[in-house]
């Protein structure tokens, strides 16, 4: 079966992993992506040295995770010559993705009225920290800074009593928003579709941010910011909190319909007295004296190693986890058994183990042909020749650097 997006080519003029991200989830679904990157070193991602074990002895694995499926062509842009090539491959897009900052892109000469010059129905999307109005447009913006810190992450995931904001994980906001760039995508394809009109596409980390963390900001205007650390406290919530076992394990409820589960709950907590405590009768009495039934939850609970609890809570239909380990969810049973991991197979024979996006189309998540990310350059004989550039032509771009 041929992807949701095949037939469509996507040039994609970006890097690092907000944008490129997004490019990976259409190529799982048939999308021709192609990523083009200058000459040289080539996207900076390739050579990142943060020093935390991305880059293994077979592969780069967060440039697999974020470039795979894609072919890589290697421009010279600010030559006369390769921009004229990279025009000539526009015409024969649908979709021109970047992340380059406006002022780079309309240095380049890239903007959407150049493009669109050369192919009129072009959708034209890009994304950047923090938006392409106001004053900050241009002002670089990566997740930990844009979606992280200025999009409030930092602050309101902060435990009470810790003074220093908390660190994200590796490429959070990235992987977040580029969900949302691929929507964007998805939705000016169909508008075209029905109408002819391409659309310019705008997202940034900071709008990313602001939309997850949205049911914070809508009650932000009703509550002041000592009153807003209240309402998080976990002794207001002993019905929607975590509990420690007495092996270090967390059970994490999420029992939103409290007077269905509140009598199951005690029983299997061999905690009856709760039920008939008059403290506890009802939802506002438990709010109110939410403290004391954290307490007591925490007390029955914590007696207990997680092998006592987990036959009990197993055979309970009711909303809970266990919190899990990263090295656990990469093997979670649901998540292996929907797709949601799958394998591709390096340069050097080495299979790696990549996580899928987190939309399944006719339930399919993991990519329909697993591809490695490409080598830079590895597709511009391939591109350019079909663009009718002739191997004597390609051969003088290649001794001149105009492309690779």
């Amino acid at each position: 079966m041929p992807g949701t997006f095949a037939g469509v080519r996507v040039i994609e003029l970006a890097q690092f992993v907000f944008v490129p991200a997004a490019g990976a989830l259409l190529a799982d679904q048939g999308a021709e992506v192609i990523h083009v990157e200058l000459p040289g070193s080539g996207d900076p991602y390739r050579t990142l040295k943060i020093a935390d074990g991305r880059v293994t002895k077979s592969a780069n694995l967060s440039m697999e995770l974020n470039n795979r499926g894609k072919k890589s062509v290697s421009i010279d842009l600010k030559s006369a010559e390769g921009r004229e090539i990279f025009l000539r491959l526009i015409e024969t897009a649908d979709v021109f993705l970047t992340s380059l900052r406006p002022k780079a892109i309309t240095a380049l000469q890239l903007d959407v009225e150049d493009l669109r010059a050369r192919n009129p129905k072009l959708i034209y999307v890009r994304g950047n920290g923090l938006g392409f109005k106001g004053a900050e447009t241009n002002k670089a913006g990566y997740d930990a800074s844009a979606f992280w810190a200025r999009g409030g992450f930092a602050n309101v995931l902060r435990p009470p009593g810790y003074d220093e904001p908390l660190r994200p994980r590796p490429a959070l906001g990235d992987h977040a928003s580029s969900v949302a760039v691929a929507y964007g995508i998805a939705g000016a394809l169909f508008k075209r579709a029905q109408t002819g009109e391409p659309s310019v596409v705008d997202i940034s980390l900071l709008a990313s941010a602001m939309w997850i963390l949205s049911a914070d900001i809508v009650l932000s205007q009703t509550q002041a910011p000592e009153q807003m650390a209240a309402t998080t406290a976990a002794a207001r919530f002993p019905m929607t909190s975590a509990y420690r076992t007495s092996d270090g394990r967390y059970i994490q409820l999420m029992l939103l319909d409290p007077e269905r589960y509140w009598p199951t709950l005690c029983r299997m907590l061999a905690r009856e007295d709760l039920a008939a405590d008059p403290r506890f009768q009802d939802v506002a009495g438990r709010t109110e004296h939410g403290a004391a039934l954290v307490a007591e939850f925490s007390s029955a609970i914590g007696a207990k190693p997680w092998s006592h609890w987990q036959p009990l809570f197993e055979i309970w239909d009711a909303p809970w986890e266990l919190v899990k380990t990263i090295h656990e969810v990469a093997t979670d049973p649901q998540a292996l058994a929907n797709g949601q991991i799958f394998e591709v197979e390096v340069e050097d024979g080495t299979r790696i183990k990549l996580a899928s996006g987190p939309v399944g189309f006719d339930g399919q998540f993991a990519p329909l042909d697993p591809r490695r990310a490409p080598h830079l350059g590895e597709h511009t004989d391939e591109i350019l020749q079909s663009l009718g550039i002739q191997d004597a032509e390609l051969n003088r771009l290649k001794a001149s650097a105009i492309v690779r």
